[in-house]
């Protein structure tokens, strides 16, 4: 079983970046933080505070929050 932190290393928020092409400043911008804290955010060494967040990131790109924190890596497509 994994535990949160390595669920937050699995998150999608580089991969919806590249998806989508939106550079990951533009995203820091959008979200009202800085570019390391969203790099930490997506490399999973820190998640965000604040639960919305992800809610915002998911909004942004149109997807589940699930999907944008990677706690399931099955395509949306496929269900």
């Amino acid at each position: 079983m994994q535990n949160e932190g390595n669920i937050a290393k699995h998150n999608r928020i580089k991969e919806l970046c590249k998806e989508n092409d939106v550079s990951m400043a533009q995203l820091a911008d959008y979200l009202g933080v800085s570019a390391s804290t969203l790099s930490a955010w997506a490399s999973g060494r820190r998640p965000p505070f604040d639960s919305m967040i992800w809610k915002t990131i998911a909004d942004a790109f149109d997807e589940r929050v699930d999907y944008v924190m990677g706690l399931d890596r099955i395509d949306p497509e496929h269900y």
